[in-house]
């Protein structure tokens, strides 16, 4: 860890920081299903049993020597220290040992020299020139290891005469770093954070400050304002003022790539307004990949080959920061504008591009998920201020991170594949191995009627989970090697998004291991029996949960032992949403304590007068009741647009429930525009560009999806929001045994399930409508639930209700 002490200029720093300082070269590296824990579990082992011989063979070797040097570079006094494996007496010479292991085999080890281990030799010689300044000069000797077989391997390194210019040269580049770090951190200090926009709206300005005060004191604000209100804007202005102050950096999380545009819109307004700014949005991999299929590997794609390289030298980072009229705001086109001529990797550079950023757009993932967390949140948490939007979504995305599945037809898919060739045979018995314990589950779930829960320990053996994650790590290197040599899977053999299967079955045994480790009473375990050999088509339910395959889920009924650890690291955060009641339940959710707790709400600064909502409870859209008032519902929803003079959106509870009223609907001549399951974002951008320009079209979408949160619909681009039905989730296994959890913890079981998430969604569509104080809008609520007072205990306190019948009446005059 690099330790810089500014005012006194200097710096203490460790031999791997050395090695690692400027930017690497060569690939980007191959992909391996191999835990961190279990590549330094057998170095270790490696380390220790070469330790032990020599000092059984030699009484006075000696382990794990510290040795120091002190110098001078650029005017700061430098101490760097390292560890020597081992030093022994041989003769006249004073000889240093370094020990590395190596996924290589012996038959390959045996053929290769000291300069196919560069980094390795380097910090041999490094030892050496350390030792030779205090006037003890020395051999040097690299002994690689096996992990493969075993084998040993023995080479003489020699001092090197010019590595007091190479070291010179590296601590250079990391003082240089440093300094000019700390000089854009100056200039950021220097002037005042300006506000996004010329004019504050109602409410944003206080909203702003409060948010600097919470984050000022380092506490964790959960913020509650209507769509439409700025929220966006005001928080980021608050977040930068504080970040600025105090040389942090801000993440702003988001749940949907449309609420990322919303973040960068602003961030890039504040920098055309004067502010010095380094941000960066991160899309996901698979959108912003040039390759035909998603595979970061140098024999895969041309975009990985010499890809540090290729940044070095094209000076690709630099490149990006300083692109004509971005303002310091790159974004997912940016990025491949400057990757895609020089043939590097788009998403590997918005990660480096994370390292010097001072602002991050990007998802929950990239912070929350443990698996997936970005290397600057596992450096140091306590450098970043979270921003958390749409924060609604934060404890089910949560839990799933900690929901990891495994299915049978993947673990079969990649048996098949690996029987192809001997040479696999070793990944082959795991992958047989896995098999198998899958199939015992699934017939004690085939036994229990085809699906049955039990608490961990019932439900599976702790100890087969971690002999068969052991089994992965010991079997990983040889895979990716012999995956190098001959790529075993091709085209037609990948899984769904080109993963490769192994790859996937490997990750799901190692994810299980990990959430089983700090899981405790609120997780179960699941098991299902399928239809044999073939998933049965079901639709998934909780965090994936469900579908007709054979598999084995973990279920997180608790989010706050995922997030509490990181929220506590953290230096702040905000969460915010117009939908965080009961504001107990996201706190006790995210695991903060009491005393960082602070929790602000703002109302809605638009005139009441200009929003109406009406309930029409003359039908129900409860599944046992769809049939029965399919028809009464399709008429509801046709006489309201029709009632509305310009565009609509209707929102169904679910997909299902959309397309079984799409037949019967009546809309006259309106033309209406049908959201998919699937889009992409050049079809919803499409989408919402033509509902902007207030035609008069229908927008037929469902609550919670894309075009329901985070989308900017204001004046005439959303006279309307026809709601049908609340968007409970559906009563699967997973959501009964999470009210079952609630139940018992709290009493507010079906409370907490499902009218949270459901009535968010519903929340979240209204706001779709009157974003700015000139507009207005209805929002119509058709259900008999909508008039219960579980379900209005959610509406919003602006919200004055009507119970209407006749609908053009309750709608007439709000348009003039």
């Amino acid at each position: 860890m690099l330790r810089f002490d500014d005012a006194t200029r200097t710096l203490e720093l460790g031999v791997h920081d050395l090695l690692e300082a400027g930017p690497p070269s060569g690939h980007l590296s191959m992909q391996a299903a191999w835990s961190a824990r279990a590549r330094m579990r057998a170095g270790q082992q490696a380390h220790v049993a070469w330790q032990g011989a020599r000092a059984e063979a030699d009484a006075a070797f000696q382990r794990e020597v510290t040795i120091r040097h002190r110098c001078i570079v650029a005017g700061w006094e430098v101490l760097v220290q390292g560890r020597v494996d081992g030093l022994s007496q041989e003769g006249e010479h004073l000889v240093v040992e370094e020990v590395k292991s190596t996924a290589l085999p012996g038959g390959r080890l045996s053929t290769m020299g000291a300069d196919a281990f560069p980094s390795w030799t380097r910090q041999l010689q490094l030892y050496l020139y350390f030792l030779s300044a205090e006037g003890r000069p020395a051999l040097g000797r690299l002994v690689l290891i096996s992990l493969a077989d075993g084998f040993q391997r023995l080479l003489h390194v020699p001092a090197d005469p010019s590595l007091g210019a190479w070291l010179d040269r590296q601590l250079t580049w990391i003082i240089t770093e440093r300094e000019q770090r700390q000089a854009w951190l100056a200039v950021r200090r220097a002037g005042p954070v300006p506000f996004a926009h010329p004019d504050w709206r109602p409410g944003q300005q206080r909203l702003s400050q409060e948010v600097a005060e919470a984050l000022q004191q380092g506490r964790h604000l959960l913020l509650t304002a209507p769509t439409g209100y700025g929220k966006t804007a005001a928080v980021l202005h608050g977040a930068l003022q504080v970040a600025w102050a105090t040389d942090r950096r801000v993440f702003f999380a988001t749940a949907r790539t449309t609420q990322q545009r919303m973040a960068e819109e602003a961030l890039r307004a504040m920098a055309a307004r004067g502010l010095p700014l380094r941000a960066v949005s991160i899309r996901a991999r698979e959108k912003i990949c040039l390759n035909e299929v998603v595979a970061c590997r140098p024999d895969a794609c041309q975009h990985a080959v010499g890809y540090y390289d290729k940044v070095r030298d094209g000076r690709l980072s630099e490149r990006a920061w300083a692109l004509p009229g971005a303002f310091g705001q790159v974004g997912a086109d940016e990025v491949v504008a400057i990757a895609g001529p020089a043939t590097a990797c788009p998403f590997a550079l918005t990660l480096d591009l994370v390292r010097s950023a001072d602002v991050v757009v990007g998802d929950y993932n990239y912070v929350f998920d443990p698996a997936v967390r970005l290397e600057p949140f596992q450096e140091g948490a306590g450098e970043w201020i979270v921003v958390v939007d749409e924060a609604h979504n934060l404890p089910d995305r949560a839990m799933g991170y900690a929901s990891p599945r495994i299915d049978l037809s993947m673990v079969r898919q990649a048996v098949d594949a690996l029987s192809t060739d001997p040479r696999y045979q070793g990944v082959l018995d795991v992958a047989r191995a896995i098999e198998r314990w899958l199939e015992g589950g699934a017939e004690q779930a085939r036994q229990q009627g085809g699906e049955v829960a039990l608490p961990l320990d019932d439900g599976l053996s702790r100890a087969e989970v971690r002999q068969l994650a052991q089994d992965v790590d010991a079997v990983a290197m040889d895979y990716v090697l012999l995956k190098h040599e001959r790529p075993l899977f091709g085209q037609g053999q990948l899984g769904a998004g080109g993963l490769d299967p192994w790859l996937e079955v490997a990750r799901g045994v190692l994810r299980v291991r990990s959430a089983l480790e700090r899981a405790g009473e609120e997780t179960v375990c699941i098991w299902r029996a399928g239809p044999e050999g073939q998933g049965g088509g079901r639709q998934r339910g909780l965090f994936g949960g469900g579908g007709g395959d054979c598999s084995l889920s973990l279920l997180c009924r608790d989010p706050a032992p995922v997030l509490r650890p990181l929220f506590a690291e953290l230096a702040a955060s905000v969460q915010l949403s117009a939908t965080l009641e009961p504001p107990d339940f996201f706190l006790d959710a995210a695991g903060i304590p009491a005393q960082r707790r602070l929790v602000a709400r703002f109302p809605s600064p638009f005139p009441p007068e200009h929003r109406r909502v009406v309930v029409l409870p003359q039908v129900s859209t409860e599944y046992r009741h769809r049939a029965r008032d399919r028809q009464a519902t399709a008429d509801l929803v046709s006489r309201t647009v029709r009632a509305v003079p310009g565009n609509c959106a209707v929102f169904c509870s679910s997909f299902a429930l959309r397309d079984d009223l799409l037949p019967l609907l009546d809309l006259g001549e309106r033309p209406v525009l049908v959201q998919d399951r699937r889009m992409s974002e050049a079809a919803r951008a499409e989408l919402l560009a033509t509902m902007a320009r207030g035609q008069g079209h229908v927008l037929l979408g469902v609550l919670g999806g894309i075009f329901a949160e985070g989308v900017d619909l204001p004046g005439a681009a959303l006279l309307a929001a026809v709601i049908v039905g609340p968007a409970l989730p559906m009563a699967d296994l997973e959501r009964k045994l999470l009210q079952q959890w609630y139940q018992d913890k709290t009493g507010h079981g079906f409370r907490y399930a499902s009218l949270v998430p459901g009535m968010a969604r519903v929340v979240q569509a209204a706001g779709r409508v009157i974003r700015t104080p000139q507009d207005k809008g209805a929002i119509v609520l058709i259900d008999q639930r909508f008039l219960r007072s579980e379900y209005q205990g959610f509406f919003p306190e602006d919200w004055v209700v009507r119970r209407g019948r006749v609908v053009e009446e309750e709608l007439a005059g709000l348009w003039g």
